[in-house]
């Protein structure tokens, strides 16, 4: 089955808001259709109830002036008087024509037919006779019947007109509740479209939030699938290329990486060999200005030298070919390594250095959290001013080891907190040195350490300079 599918998210938002308003229009246009005809029916029933009793009324009153009419002329047989009388019957005549058109009961309409009889009964003796005749003065009786009908149809009218308030309360009443059963089947209904309509229009913008979280943070390996209008979805096809140049970039950037890393190796290996060569006077000795440059040149060769390390370690992880050689590692042992390794360093910057470790064993590569922990050492030594504190800490805390540097520099703003685990980010410049930093070391050190299960965090702290913690996890899972 092929669902509709909008060619843009235009008119997908136009096709959600048509369907959602459909119902509430329909049931707009229904209720205003019922309770017009309620009001047209309710107009109908007042009109025919006014004008039955306001006929009835007039026929009591005609009733009641003939019969007096009548009587005059019996005694009297004033020829005027009888034509009172007949101005009076005509009007009888006519008021009972209307409410015979009227829509009258059957009981009503039986009444008026009896009466219009019987009146033209008392007429036709009344004009056929004599003022004085037996026939007239014993038709004359007969208008007192004539009246009581009458009244009865008065009174009829107005208990019609009661029951018609109540028909029109009853039909008032049952549209009241049609409404109330469209209301909520259509309300509900409008609103579970609106869901819907608000879900596939916002699904594929989550989707391209997403995308471009993923590609922000350099997770490109997730390919990019966008569902919805095609305008979207061809969105989607190019963040998709978008993704695949980035890849194509990174492959090259680490191959590009590896390659000048590996070709600085060879000439700087000799530079190095040969200060050390010259430091150890094998080619001849040396005056002091001699010693101190080579001395210069030796030290920035190794800074150098371990600049290129990162740049290779660094490759190797945007490789994703690092891999863990596990086996059970002594921390303190290895810190000792690195603080042995940094010892000239340490002493040529005149650092003072607060060390406090415990004995911690943890599953983990040796030669990556040498590795990790020299990156953070070699960072403080950095950033330390001379003769500034250097602390380093290694305790055990429940199932991890915990490995804390602080050194005495300008610290980290709070702002740049995540940011300095960035690849070539630098903050805050250096204090000493002749050559800068990559920006890769703690961007090594917390991949190397979220290898091994755990990360490393700037801590917050009031004293000055910088402070990093490391947490390992002391076993992990195969």
């Amino acid at each position: 089955m092929k669902f509709y599918r909008p060619k843009s998210i235009l008119r997908l938002i136009l096709t959600g808001f048509s369907l959602v308003a459909l119902p509430l229009i329909i049931a707009l246009v229904f209720a205003t259709v019922s309770v017009d005809r309620l009001v047209n029916q309710s107009q109908h029933n007042l009109l025919q109830s006014v004008l039955a009793t306001l006929g009835s009324q007039v026929l009591v009153e005609a009733i009641t002036a003939m019969e007096r009419n009548a009587r005059q002329y019996q005694v009297l047989g004033d020829k005027v008087l009888f034509e009172v009388y007949e101005e009076n019957h005509q009007k009888f005549i006519d008021t009972a024509r209307t409410l015979e058109a009227l829509e009258l009961v059957s009981s009503q309409r039986n009444l008026l037919e009896d009466l219009h009889f019987a009146e033209n009964e008392v007429h036709a003796v009344l004009s056929a006779n004599p003022h004085d005749a037996p026939d007239i003065t014993a038709a004359l009786p007969r208008f007192t019947e004539l009246g009581q009908t009458a009244s009865q149809i008065l009174a009829n009218n107005r208990d019609l007109i009661n029951r018609g308030i109540e028909d029109i309360k009853h039909d008032a009443g049952r549209v009241q509740k049609t409404l109330l059963l469209q209301a909520v089947a259509l309300v509900p209904a409008a609103l579970l479209l609106s869901i819907l309509f608000a879900i596939l229009i916002t699904r594929p913008i989550n989707q391209i939030d997403k995308t471009i979280r993923l590609l922000g943070d350099e997770k490109l390996n997730e390919p990019v699938a966008i569902t919805g209008p095609r305008d979207l979805e061809q969105l989607g096809e190019r963040l998709n290329w978008l993704r695949n140049r980035l890849l194509e970039l990174e492959q090259e950037k680490t191959r590009f990486l590896q390659h000048i890393s590996h070709e600085l190796k060879t000439p700087l290996t000799a530079i190095r060999e040969s200060a050390e060569l010259m430091n150890e006077q094998v080619v001849g000795d040396l005056n002091a200005q001699q010693q101190e440059i080579v001395g210069i040149l030796h030290d920035n060769s190794l800074q150098l030298q371990k600049l290129i390390e990162d740049l290779l370690n660094f490759s190797i992880l945007r490789a994703r070919a690092s891999r863990l050689s596990r086996q059970r590692v002594e921390m303190k042992t290895i810190i000792e390594q690195v603080l042995e390794d940094h010892k000239v360093t340490l002493l040529a910057h005149k650092l003072d250095l607060r060390v406090s470790l415990q004995p911690v064993s943890l599953d983990g590569d040796a030669e990556k959290l040498r590795i990790l922990v020299d990156n953070l050492v070699s960072n403080a030594i950095k950033y330390s001013p001379e003769g500034g504190p250097l602390r380093l800490l290694l305790i055990r805390r429940g199932a991890s080891a915990i490995i804390e540097v602080a050194d005495s520099g300008p610290g980290i703003p709070a702002r740049e907190h995540e940011r300095v685990f960035e690849a070539f980010f630098q903050g805050t410049p250096a204090t000493s040195g002749h050559v800068r930093g990559t920006g890769l070391g703690l961007s090594i050190a917390r991949e190397y350490a979220q290898a091994h299960g755990g990360n490393i965090y700037v801590v917050n702290s009031s004293k000055v300079g910088a402070r990093f913690q490391v947490v390992l996890p002391l076993e992990q899972d195969s």
